[in-house]
């Protein structure tokens, strides 16, 4: 008769037990057999068929194996739960990070698939879902990373939420941690059925404080489709969420989006900002630019020394420079995003961190054309990012004068693009400038955004043109603009 596992589900035959003896077990070691998980091809560490099992002890320490009189014993034989504890760990960690999840770098950013982004991580999960099932030892080891991001794409009740919160805020006998102490990422990214913005929210029904070592956070919510208007509502956040994200994750943030349909509060930015530590990345979709003369209230506290404000923060995306917000100086600021009026507050801001700002996204129309006396602005400016609008061409882009630094141009493509008076269109105009010189160090051309197949021949004579005049022409159908519409 077959024996049955601690699994209901499968079976292990008899004479599979008796192949397995062939190796001996030393008295002590656990005799049950522990069921495999369905799919591990992505973990790569599946036991081994007949291989001895880990002692159910608290210092994890693997048992010994010896082989019995009689028959060569090879490595084959051994599992994965004959290794040591720290290479096992090690094993697990490479088959479940997820680096870009954590990568803050303003390069890494920028070029970010955030289509792909979620499905690796929804596959983390998966694994590590799995591998915590294999064996007490996995479990042990797989539950320090399970919840280590928690990405939720559907929006599964009010209360589901505050039971979660509360699950994450309970700490177990003899741990020194609860699971919300080891969350590092909080994405939330579903629609539901709102039109204003409810005081639960302002704690996101409890995962706040429930997670106070978060270091990235992206809220990209947004309400359903009203069927009486045919659009979905933009929702204005609070003052109080706004001081919640300082108090509760001020100290460790490195990453802050806030998508979606969300409208951030202009008033409220600054002093958020200037109580958050170490945070390296900021993106508001939209900001509510109506109540300018607005002042946040005397409820926010934690303001840092003026020196320690913004030391960190080198990327802001978005519309957070749409009008006059005045910014501290921050030392590491690499790249901004700006509209397509640009305020004086703003320009004062690009003189002010002119050494150090090496990137620029521009939205790019026709009624405005700043960016030519930006980018005499910016001498240090190595990558241009330009979202091409109807009737423009280079010539409201780019300074009469030769722009020493520049070496990489990215434009996304839109509708607009593939007609006549427009930036792609006019590439002639650039091969011109580069070859007067006007930008000695141009090295690559990257297009995004909008693919037209029918222009695709176009799109390879361009690259062969660029190709014979040491430039290289790339086509980046992973990347989208960090403009309004993420």
């Amino acid at each position: 008769m077959p024996v049955q596992t601690r699994s209901k589900r499968s079976t292990v035959g008899v004479d599979r037990v008796e192949r397995s003896s062939r190796v001996k077990r030393i008295k002590g070691s656990s005799q049950s057999l522990v069921k495999r998980p369905r799919d591990l091809s992505t973990s790569r560490v599946e036991p081994v068929e007949g291989s001895s099992q880990v002692k159910d002890s608290p210092n994890l320490s693997p048992p010994r194996i010896e082989p019995v009189e009689g028959w060569s014993f090879h490595m084959s034989c051994a599992s994965i739960n004959t290794l040591p504890v720290e290479i096992v760990c090690y094993i697990i960690r490479l088959a479940t990070d997820v680096p870009v999840a954590f990568d803050t770098r303003s390069e890494a950013v920028l070029d970010e698939d955030r289509v792909e982004t979620p499905s690796l991580i929804i596959e983390s999960i998966k694994t590590k879902s799995s591998l915590s099932i294999v064996s007490k030892l996995f479990h042990i080891v797989v539950d320090e990373y399970l919840y280590e991001i928690i990405l939720l794409t559907k929006f599964p009740g009010c209360m589901s939420l505050r039971r979660f919160a509360a699950f994450l805020r309970k700490k177990r006998r003899g741990v020194l941690r609860s699971r919300g102490e080891r969350v590092r990422r909080l994405e939330l990214n579903f629609f539901f059925r709102a039109y204003d913005w409810p005081a639960s929210w302002d704690s996101l029904w409890g995962l706040l404080p429930a997670c106070p070592k978060l270091e990235a956070l992206a809220l990209l919510f947004q309400p359903e489709v009203d069927p009486s208007k045919y659009w979905r509502t933009a929702i204005s956040c609070s003052e109080q969420f706004a001081r919640n994200i300082a108090r509760r994750c001020g100290g460790t943030l490195r990453k802050l989006e806030i998508g979606g349909n969300i409208v951030f509060p202009q008033h409220c930015i600054q002093p958020m900002l200037d109580r958050m530590e170490n945070l390296e990345v900021v993106y508001l979709r939209d900001v509510d630019h109506g109540a300018l003369n607005r002042s946040a209230s005397k409820q926010w506290t934690g303001t840092l020394l003026v020196r320690d404000r913004m030391k960190h923060l080198h990327t802001i995306l978005g519309h957070i420079l749409r009008s006059d917000v005045i910014f501290h100086s921050s030392p590491r600021l690499r790249h901004v995003s700006l509209p397509a009026s640009v305020p004086p507050t703003v320009l004062d801001l690009l003189r002010l961190h002119a050494g150090s700002i090496v990137s620029v996204y521009y939205e790019q129309n026709r009624v405005y054309t700043p960016l030519p006396a930006i980018l005499e602005t910016l001498p240090n400016l190595e990558h241009l990012v330009v979202r091409e609008w109807w009737n423009t061409g280079w010539d409201l882009v780019l300074p009469t004068q030769a722009h020493s630094h520049l070496r990489i141009l990215t434009l996304f493509l839109t509708v607009s693009s593939y007609e006549a008076r427009s930036m792609l269109g006019d590439m002639e105009s650039l091969i011109q400038r580069v070859e007067e010189r006007n930008l000695p160090k141009l090295k690559k051309i990257r297009l995004g955004g909008l693919f037209r197949d029918e222009h695709r021949a176009r799109l390879w004579e361009l690259g062969e043109t660029w190709g014979r005049l040491g430039i290289t022409w790339e086509e980046r159908r992973d990347i989208t603009a960090w403009h309004g519409y993420l």
